[in-house]
């Protein structure tokens, strides 16, 4: 139905990709596939918000299953959702061992000598990992205690933290230590032959002191060979949020040294995002009215999208204007002029003040018009002369506002 609400779920179907994402996808996953090959390396996936960056991530995470055959595994990390930063690593290295333990499953299932000497690769690099999780305790502790004196609630982390790797200690006294088990885990990966993409999502999501753990896990406790990163974020925001969390003058700057390849994500062109809202809008009239838009409205309609449609940038300010018209115009359709609903509506999520402006204008001119109110001269004038042509005061006052 053309009125049922759009619930802004990112794309996983490739029939309802209406602006080029799965050729994206499928032109971007073998050099995302190379990249996990070598010795290691952070790509960034930089949008808008709204930009449609999740729905580019669920077609490259399609176009990567097929990167299994070449001994290319998928992770996919939801920092935002995990936490502190021990179920972070958890969440990276229990994927990992779990992967490797197929492996040496499958290795076990054959004969001969290289096989076993393989399968003892496996079992010892996902050893290697399962304690290196428990190992890493004491060092994320140390980092939230010295953040506790300027982030509040980071004591309780890093004492909370601190107390788990006294634990890990106890099950695995005079161990080797993280560094250690990290050059071990290292050199083993780089004998296998086994990569990863971790995709790491919605960094733009997190709090700065989030955002500072997921680039010290990325840098500093799982930075391995055969492991490419795909980090997705807005880059203004999670430059902001490393800017705050570190207390350094340049997130920006930060993030580059983090960062070494980018991929921004192409703005799909005003011209498509117009063309989509009209056809929906369309739609939409069609299922309320009962009848196609045709003759001058449907002039009008296309003559408002085309105006007001110049603000859009992304396809979820498309989606927002849309769901403002589906759910408000069918209480409102036999008291409103459907190309002029169309037209606030395409300002509401671009110009939100303008919006504002133009609810309060009018609501005050309507109860004017019908003689209901009345207001001092001061407002009058601030308003516009009501014997003014009705195009004309829209545009006198849109460009004054605007």
């Amino acid at each position: 139905m053309a009125t049922a609400l759009d619930s802004d779920r990112a794309l996983e179907d490739e029939t309802q990709d209406q602006f080029g994402f799965v050729g994206m996808a499928t032109r971007l996953a073998p050099s995302i596939v190379e990249a996990s090959k070598g010795d290691g390396m952070v790509i960034g996936l930089e949008g808008r918000w709204g930009s449609g960056k999740t729905s580019l991530l669920n077609f490259l995470r399609a176009e990567l299953v097929a990167a299994q055959d070449e001994g290319i595994h998928t992770i996919t990390i939801a920092p935002w959702l995990n936490g502190d930063t021990s179920s972070m690593v958890a969440s990276l290295l229990e994927p990992m061992a779990a992967i490797l333990k197929t492996k040496e499953d499958e290795i076990a299932a054959t004969d001969g000598v290289q096989e076993n000497a393989a399968k003892e690769q496996m079992a010892e690099v996902g050893q290697l990992l399962r304690d290196y999780g428990p190992k890493t305790a004491r060092r994320i502790a140390s980092v939230a205690n010295v953040a506790g004196y300027f982030v509040p609630g980071g004591q309780l982390v890093g004492d909370a933290l601190g107390a788990a790797a006294n634990a890990a200690d106890q099950l695995m006294p005079g161990g080797p230590t993280p560094s250690e088990l990290k050059q071990k885990i290292a050199h083993k990966i780089q004998e296998l032959d086994v990569g990863f993409v971790v995709i790491l999502d919605d960094l733009d999501r997190l709090e700065p002191e989030q955002a500072v753990e997921v680039v010290r896990l990325v840098r500093s406790v799982a930075d391995f060979p055969r492991v490419a990163y795909l980090m997705c974020y807005d880059r203004e925001v999670l430059a902001q949020a490393l800017k705050t969390g570190l207390k350094v003058a340049d997130g920006d700057l930060f993030l580059q040294k983090i960062v070494q390849l980018t991929f921004n994500i192409p703005l799909p062109e005003p011209f498509d995002l117009r063309t989509q809202f009209r056809d929906e809008a369309k739609a939409i009239y069609a299922e309320v009215i009962g009848a196609d838009a045709d003759g001058e409205l449907l002039n009008d309609l296309g003559l408002a999208v085309d105006r007001e449609g110049m603000g859009l940038s992304t396809p979820r300010e498309v989606k927002l204007a849309l769901n403002s018209i589906r759910f408000v115009f069918p209480q409102v359709k036999d008291d409103v002029y459907f190309p002029d609903f169309c037209r606030l509506h395409l300002i509401k999520p671009t110009n939100y003040k303008l919006y504002q402006w133009l609810e309060v204008y009018l609501s005050v001119r309507s109860v004017l018009v019908t003689g209901d109110a009345t207001v001092s001269m001061l407002v009058a004038k601030k308003l516009g002369k009501l014997g003014e042509p009705k195009e004309k005061k829209w545009d006198d006052h849109y460009e004054q506002v605007a």
